[in-house]
């Protein structure tokens, strides 16, 4: 056991007006916000100590704590490092396979708990930063298994792992983590939050239709919402792109098609295309008239694309999944394209594809890309679907509870694609009819990538983004679901922002609101298109 301690102490940080808590703090220095208050950045979290400080003695006490099987392996004083405070840090294992650390703010607490979820095939314990800048007791799980996030293969012929995997193991470290955070702070109660995208988006799904009483509010992006389907479309883009390999440099003509026709649909050129989905675009606008260049596709690449945005069929037509929408493409390498040689190797779509056909389904030399039958081999999935798959539109419990969820997922999402998140709310929607807002949104993002980056504003506290304006209620996700789930205030709008560069150092580039589905943000007609106070949440008009 290390134990140490900060010798520069801690930092005294403040909450928005009308979060109340138990301490107010003295000679705070951030700059307070109220969701009525001026568009202020703000790289200073908004939080203050709920006046629960705790010992060096009462980190290590929780080595010899007696939790059900479970062991403590290590607790650790972590010094306070740029925006994370001082915490105490506890490793151990449930059932000896599923790893996990709990974080306990030693001064800092704001008298909550975070759940951090995990992305891909997860294999290690995601990064706290995020929860503990904002103050709160955190923990997260590698969920049975090691090995890095695109790695299935310790999952292969394993049903419990791949149990532990789907749900079973963040379930279980949930339980083990608010045990230990009620033991450590002496707290009988405290509200429970997630958030995750991706992977981490499937997580919190999870929790909210098998384990409702594992969180107060869940906010999840991007989400993996039914891997078997996801698997099916992965495996057609790449099929798609065999033998018509779409190169890195094709990419910016590619992209500026999508913008020429697509930009203005939403009512304004501004080099962000918020309706993708309204959007009638065919790929045969850059077939080359001549010899292959930059600028152009070959007949097989266009073809390659239609086949990309249609998403899967069979030989008769009919549609297995949803396929991507046309929209700022620069993210096509990461996600669909790869390198340009041998399909689409290695963007994410091929790598988690090949890894969950080869050691969930078929065995570890099967070749999906070449072997799969799209009319005989999707029933070779639904064996999974019961495990692995967030379907489950009935949250009935989890409202009766009085839970909130959010889902943000971004318009140009080239990983878990958006229709699929509309999808979904709609069948959520269609379950719980016109009272559904009352406990689940959606806010879906223009010009926004997976999980991350994007031309358009993207940072509003979303997994992985430039920790700034962290609580506020509506400039941070979990400042929003901490407003509903503890003030009852809905969020009828976010805002997001742009940085010059995606630096915040370099300033704001733009802001703009993004509103909770049905809804799409409307310019007013009048001032800077770069001010989202200049834009309103309006329905639809077509």
């Amino acid at each position: 056991m290390n134990v140490q301690r900060s010798s520069s102490g801690s930092a005294q940080r403040c909450l928005p007006a009308g979060l109340i808590v138990a301490a107010l703090a003295a000679g705070c220095t951030a700059e307070t916000q109220t969701s009525a208050g001026p568009a202020v950045e703000s790289r200073q979290p908004l939080v203050t100590a709920v006046g629960n400080v705790r010992s060096q003695a009462d980190c290590e006490k929780l080595l010899s704590l007696s939790l059900k099987d479970t062991e403590i392996t290590s607790v650790e004083i972590v010094p306070e490092s740029g925006m994370v405070p001082e915490y105490c840090s506890v490793q151990g294992g449930v059932e000896t396979l599923i790893l996990f650390e709990i974080a306990l703010p030693t001064a800092a607490w704001n008298g909550r708990f975070y759940y951090v979820g995990g992305g891909g095939y997860n294999g290690n314990i995601p990064d706290l930063t995020p929860a503990l800048a904002r103050g709160y007791a955190a923990t997260a799980t590698d969920t049975g298994h090691r090995g890095e996030h695109w790695d299935a293969s310790a999952l292969y012929e394993d049903p419990q792992a791949q149990l532990n995997y789907a749900h079973r193991g963040a379930h279980l470290v949930t339980v083990i983590a608010k045990q230990v955070v009620a033991a450590y702070y002496d707290a009988a109660e405290f509200p429970s939050y997630f958030m995750g995208c991706s992977n981490g988006g499937k997580m919190g799904l999870m929790a909210v239709q098998r384990h409702p009483e594992d969180f107060d509010g869940v906010v999840v992006g991007g989400p993996v919402i039914d891997r078997t389907g996801l698997m099916v479309m992965f495996d057609w883009s790449q099929r798609a792109l065999l033998d018509a390999e779409i190169p890195p440099y094709k990419i910016p003509a590619m992209e500026k098609a999508t913008l020429a026709q697509c930009d203005a649909i939403d009512g304004l050129a501004d080099g962000v295309i918020g309706r993708p989905d309204r959007c009638d675009f065919d790929p045969g606008v850059l077939l080359c008239a001549a010899e292959d260049n930059a600028q152009c596709l070959t007949a097989p690449q266009v073809d390659a694309w239609r086949k990309i945005l249609d998403g899967p069929k069979n030989s008769a037509g009919e549609s297995l999944y949803v396929g991507y929408l046309p929209g700022h493409e620069d993210d096509y390498p990461d996600y669909v394209t790869g390198s340009g040689v041998m399909h689409g190797y290695p963007s994410s779509n091929f790598m988690y594809m090949d890894n969950f056909m080869r050691w969930f389904v078929f065995g570890h030399d099967y070749d999906p890309v070449h072997e799969f039958d799209f009319d005989t081999d999707p029933a070779a999935l639904d064996r999974f679907v019961a495990d692995q798959d967030a379907v489950d539109a009935d949250l009935s419990e989890f409202r009766a509870r009085g839970g909130k969820l959010i889902i943000y997922n971004g318009w140009a999402d080239h990983s878990t694609p958006p229709q699929r998140a509309i999808q979904y709310y709609e069948e959520v929607r269609h379950m719980h009819g016109a009272e559904t807002g009352e406990f689940a949104r959606l806010f879906m993002v223009p010009g926004f990538h997976h999980c991350s980056g994007g031309p358009g504003p993207n940072v509003f506290g979303s997994t992985g983004r430039p920790l700034v304006n962290l609580n506020h209620p509506e400039r941070d996700l979990m400042g929003a679901i901490v407003d509903w789930v503890e003030h009852g205030v809905a969020p009828d709008r976010l805002i997001a922002t742009k940085f010059a560069g995606d630096d915040p150092s370099r300033g704001v580039e733009r802001t703009r609101p993004l509103c909770h589905y049905p809804q799409v943000s409307q310019y007013a007609g009048s001032g800077s298109i770069d001010d989202e106070a200049n834009f309103v949440c309006a329905s639809p008009t077509n």
